[in-house]
């Protein structure tokens, strides 16, 4: 029988009794992958899981870039994938790239370790096109996708066109602000009455001020410790913020000297990923947006709904959004294999001012989708990713502006970007 380390297996038992932000909570992980895991990388506290084809993928980060892990069900390492700098590239191999995409930029590089040897991937593109291109070690080609013919590739890219109905328009930015380094994974944003924007960030239990006209955070407020903070929507005084979890953390009086914290638990499943929240003043409550899935919906992502009067979380969705309809119909370029609920990936949620209006920010597919209360896509538009690489925020102003932030990642700020209208 393989025996495994004392520490190494302490060390397992440690990281799953870590609170509601375990990092197994995703998927039923086997002990032996737990182990090894925590053996290779033990100051890893986040991670996401899924299932690859029977073995098990773990996605964490580390100093802020992307890393991969993928194990079989014994806990044996099959490959390892790390985002790296596109600086870090082997000459040889950026030189080609140089000469050959002279009009692309680089989006973003890996190095995958597999079978003791190393490829390394490269995603560039050139406004909404994009193409991958694989090397091994050696700086020999050996694969390249374009958007053209990515429908059965493994590592599928957006399609440049919209299926169904033609698409909306958002029309050009009016304004645009570049965050300071404290706000570079910017999650969630609201807008206050005195024109301030509230943000708050993954990884960092507070509220950061942002000031447009200054251009600089005036203030920040702490209410908890760190956690993955999607979320964040204000009403009147208090501001109330969402964890992917689905708990939700309401602040009080939340700009007071000492604001009072109330922590209200989650009652969904542990897969849902809830990453959007709205504040429906009409029916005077909160509606939630999972990014993820549960298995029990079949092929549907749930709404569900926060009650302020209660402040109580209903366990069964206010509604539900079909995931067959033709205007959800792409595939995603993250997962190396996507699935049918990658079709809609909400990263915020929020209620036009004006018209009522349900807008869900889509950051992994860069779509803006309206929807109805009978889960319904109205209208949908692809966003330009090089004005927004990760769009994850979402807030509007009272005259119905849309502003929306997007993460920085290494090679570069966090950004808000401010548009007239919606769509």
């Amino acid at each position: 029988m393989k025996k495994y380390s004392i520490y190494a297996l302490t060390l397992a038992v440690t990281l799953i009794s870590v609170s509601c932000d375990t990092i197994w909570e995703n998927t039923k992980v086997p002990e032996a992958v737990k182990v090894q895991f925590a053996d290779r990388y033990p100051t890893i506290k986040q991670a996401d899981w899924d299932h690859e084809e029977g073995n098990f993928e773990a996605e964490f980060k580390v100093s802020g870039l992307e890393r991969t892990a993928l194990f079989t069900p014994g806990g044996k390492l099959i490959s390892y994938t790390e985002e790296i700098d596109h600086r870090h590239l082997p000459k040889f191999i950026l030189e080609q790239v140089q000469a050959k995409y002279a009009n692309y930029k680089i989006d973003e590089a890996h190095r995958i370790q597999q079978n003791g040897a190393a490829n390394y991937v490269v995603e560039l593109e050139d406004k909404m096109d994009e193409v991958k291109l694989r090397f091994d070690a050696s700086g020999k080609l050996i694969e390249q996708q374009a958007a053209a013919n990515v429908q059965h590739q493994e590592a599928s890219l957006l399609p440049t066109q919209l299926p169904g109905k033609a698409a909306a328009e958002l029309g050009e930015p009016v304004a645009r602000w570049e965050l300071p380094a404290k706000l570079r994974e910017v999650s969630g944003i609201a807008m206050l009455p005195d024109g301030l924007i509230a943000c708050v960030q993954d990884e960092e239990g507070a509220i950061h001020l942002y000031d447009t006209t200054k251009k600089r955070v005036v203030q920040k407020i702490d209410f908890a410790g760190p956690g993955d903070y999607e979320g964040i929507v204000m009403v009147d005084k208090n501001a109330f913020i969402l964890r992917s979890d689905g708990s939700i953390f309401e602040v009080q009086d939340f700009r007071d000297e000492k604001p009072t914290v109330n922590h209200h638990k989650t009652v969904l499943a542990n897969t849902q990923n809830t990453e959007g929240l709205a504040f429906d003043k009409k029916n005077e409550r909160l509606l939630i947006a999972c990014k993820g899935f549960d298995t029990r919906l079949g092929d549907n992502k749930g709404i569900y709904t926060f009650s302020l009067a209660t402040k109580e979380m209903q366990p069964e969705p206010v509604f539900n959004i079909s995931l067959a309809q033709a205007d959800l119909s792409v595939t995603t370029k993250k997962k190396k294999k996507s699935n049918k609920y990658d079709v809609l990936q909400p990263s915020s949620f929020e209620v036009h001012p004006l018209t009522g209006d349900l807008y869900l920010l889509d950051a992994v597919n860069s779509r803006l989708h309206i929807i109805n209360e009978q889960g319904q896509v109205l209208k949908t538009t692809q966003l330009d990713k090089n004005l927004l690489k990760k769009p994850e925020g979402m807030t509007f102003g009272t005259n119905g502006e849309l502003y929306i932030a997007s993460e920085g990642g290494k090679k570069g700020a966090g950004v808000i970007v401010k548009y007239a209208q919606g769509i």
